[in-house]
């Protein structure tokens, strides 16, 4: 009699929704049948994965905001674009891979120059030859100083 009802996404403590779920597993024809706990543990990933992916885009968008308006606290929202969702998934290695055939629209890709396109550093110089290529600089400077007073 006094019975409420209760959907499954309620009863298995999920946010997604476990019915929809269940119902698409059932059209799919991924299988002659489909069990009620296979739609519970297929949205609890679903609900998993996207909670990763919100975390890290959450993340991402919060530095990219910090770094552009300095040092300085804001308590701002920060919206999460799909450019950093795109940053998200390429710097996790697990999301990377699962989502390594798909485009974000608006993502753009993710900055890297490769090692040997970088320039070389120049290997440090001593400090007798530093010393050397000083005294050959100062004793050029005087003598042009010397030839300009003499032209004059």
């Amino acid at each position: 009699k006094g019975q409420k009802n209760v959907s499954k996404s309620q009863r298995s403590g999920r946010t997604f929704p476990v019915g929809m779920v269940g119902s698409s597993l059932k059209k799919g024809r991924f299988a002659k049948r489909v069990s009620a706990p296979a739609a519970v543990f297929l949205t609890a990933v679903m609900e998993y994965c996207t909670s990763e992916l919100l975390t890290l885009a959450g993340k991402s968008a919060w530095k990219m905001c910090k770094s552009r308006e300095g040092d300085e606290e804001y308590e701002v929202q920060h919206k999460i674009k799909p450019r950093h969702i795109c940053l998200a998934v390429r710097q996790d290695e697990d999301l990377s891979q699962l989502l390594s055939q798909v485009t974000i629209a608006g993502g753009g890709v993710v900055k890297h120059v490769h090692n040997a396109v970088m320039k070389k550093k120049k290997e440090p110089v001593d400090s007798d030859e530093k010393a050397s290529k000083k005294a050959k600089k100062d004793k050029k400077e005087k003598k042009d100083k010397k030839e300009k007073k003499s032209s004059k």
